[in-house]
């Protein structure tokens, strides 16, 4: 694992670099944390691919090697990349009140800077795909007519925020993408129920309510009851400093259930049956709009199934690469 920072606009950015392969998969953590809790998934994703491929190598014609996932699976050469989002990790907060569009803008330029190659890389990845001999015979024009792509497709992965992320990502830059994969992807809106309408009512009117002496005692009782209920985790917000409390309110009041539709990539849902933060109907609805998707549930995970269940997690993506290849 090697842990890098880039700028991007103002801001520096903090990521990780997991593999040394040439198919970037880009992955964009929850809110409330950052890369550190996916390098345990990133890190089997890649020793994963290293076993298959010796196994292969050592043993052509063995049952393993002859059938089903193993071979595509040890022929796939992966770089892991996760990001501290803005705001998060070792990340600078944004200079502004963000919200979902910056985001994804943040994203497209976060990839095009990590996955372009640039001075020697590009020289040692021209002269690797071209054969010195023919460089000998033909010149500098072998090099010239070697192709190389200026823009790879990613496979992009989104947990929780980082989903919602995606989503949009997919939507605006579809090219960009080769395979999506959301895995308790937040963006869907509910509609509040009377009680959780008070609440809100009460929570905008707090400052007023409270300030009488009496009534204050019972403030923070009823916040975190006003906050479980509107299934946010309370602890988010009130960790949050003051720029990302913000942020926090422009991202949740978007819903992107419209949207979906146009999603066009290839796409896997990876949900936890026991999700309380974006449940299983989330994920259903998603499978539903999104055409080109399927959904995998696990009964006994949660929405923390990433790094709660890293190798579960890490077969369903195998066995969705292996159906997507083109």
């Amino acid at each position: 694992m090697r842990e890098k920072q880039i700028k991007i606009d103002s801001l520096n950015v903090n990521y990780k670099e997991i593999g040394n392969g040439e198919i970037p998969i880009v992955l964009l953590h929850g809110w409330g944390i950052d890369s550190d809790k996916y390098v345990e998934l990133a890190n089997l994703i890649i020793n994963s691919t290293e076993i298959q491929r010796n196994k292969s190598d050592n043993s052509e014609t063995s049952q393993e090697s002859s059938a089903g996932l193993s071979p595509q699976w040890s022929q796939r050469n992966f770089k892991i990349i996760i990001p501290d989002l803005p705001g998060f990790g070792k990340s600078d907060e944004p200079d502004e009140n963000w919200d979902l569009d910056y985001y994804v803008e943040f994203t497209d330029k976060f990839i095009k800077s990590v996955t372009q190659a640039r001075g020697f890389e590009l020289i040692k990845n021209i002269l690797s795909k071209s054969n010195l001999k023919n460089i000998m015979n033909g010149g500098f024009s072998s090099i010239s007519n070697t192709k190389t792509k200026k823009n790879k497709q990613v496979i992009l992965t989104g947990h929780s925020f980082g989903g919602q992320i995606a989503i949009k990502y997919a939507i605006k830059y579809p090219e960009k993408i080769d395979k999506l994969i959301l895995t308790g992807a937040a963006g869907i809106r509910h509609k509040l129920t009377a009680k959780q309408k008070m609440l809100f009512i009460l929570a905008k009117s707090g400052k007023l309510i409270f300030s009488l002496p009496v009534i204050n005692i019972f403030k923070i009782p009823i916040y975190k009851l006003f906050w479980k209920i509107a299934r946010q985790r309370k602890k988010d917000y009130y960790c949050a400093s003051p720029r990302m409390k913000e942020i926090m309110k422009n991202v949740l009041v978007e819903d992107l259930t419209l949207i979906l539709k146009k999603i066009k990539v290839p796409t896997l849902l990876v949900w936890g049956k026991l999700d309380n933060s974006t449940p299983l109907s989330d994920g259903n609805l998603m499978n539903e709009k999104i055409e080109n998707s399927e959904l995998v549930i696990f009964d006994d995970a949660n929405h923390s199934l990433p790094y709660q269940k890293p190798e579960e997690f890490i077969e369903t993506i195998k066995e969705f690469i292996k159906k997507t290849e083109n």
